[in-house]
């Protein structure tokens, strides 16, 4: 598949750093939280490190993105946002670091740069709580804390997103080391609403999902409330571990 061409913008400030990164967040919320607050979906802003995008969110959607980062000239592709817990020990805004990302139970999945790794870790240990393990990325959410527990015990993953495993695989592709930065957002406990989560738009909340939060009665409203709660937690955590690396 061909890269598909790059719509960029300049978001102010040189490129700087021995790795020109390519950094992909799903959401423009994520996207705020590294102090890009003009980043879009569809184009490519330059910051200080390299060029960031937002992808919206799923796997093609996270493709796409690698791709477009890949004809900016980058030569490290990351991945920034915010991972749901399958361990029960990760709550939300701690940071996991992912040595793996993994994506089926036949295939090794993809190694992630460990230089990188360390210093990020560095950088984050003492003010964030940061976790190192494997990474678990679904076509679907995972909604029920049965099917979390399910999964955990079958993958030996920590965390869950949607979005990493398709942007390491572009790396490969290109022999790009790949990083990942994931802020938990939802603990392994919680049952999230099916109508809440068959709703999820690209861009996280839809006319659809405010609709079914709207009519789904009390329990929905406060697990929307929990979401929510949660959410600012995990972009808060990507808020301070961005100051962290610009310190």
């Amino acid at each position: 598949m061909s890269a598909p061409a790059a719509r960029t913008e300049d978001a102010g400030g040189d490129v700087a750093g021995p790795a020109v990164i390519g950094m992909i967040v799903a959401l423009p919320a994520e996207a705020r939280s590294l102090g890009l607050p003009r980043a879009r979906p569809g184009s490519c802003v330059r910051w200080r490190l390299g060029w960031a995008t937002v992808s919206g969110i799923g796997a093609h959607n996270a493709m796409r993105a690698a791709e477009r980062l890949l004809a900016c000239g980058v030569t490290r592709l990351d991945n920034w946002g915010v991972a749901g817990a399958l361990d029960a020990n990760l709550a939300p805004g701690d940071v996991l670091i992912p040595e793996r990302v993994l994506y089926t139970h036949d295939d090794p999945g993809f190694a992630t740069d460990q230089t990188a790794n360390t210093r990020l870790a560095d950088a984050f240990t003492g003010t964030l709580q940061v976790r190192r393990g494997p990474l678990w990325s679904v076509q679907h959410p995972v909604a029920s804390a049965s099917e979390k527990q399910t999964l955990a015990a079958r993958s030996g993953a920590v965390a869950v997103d949607m979005e990493a495993a398709p942007i390491a695989a572009v790396a490969a592709r290109a022999r790009l080391p790949f990083v990942a930065v994931k802020a938990i957002c939802d603990p392994a406990a919680r049952e999230v609403p099916e109508r809440i989560a068959r709703t999820l738009g690209d861009s996280g909340v839809s006319l659809r999902m405010l609709a079914a939060i709207a009519f789904g009665g009390p329990a929905t409203w406060s697990a929307a409330r929990g979401l929510a709660r949660d959410f600012a937690r995990a972009r808060a955590a990507l808020a301070a571990a961005s100051h962290l690396l610009a310190a």
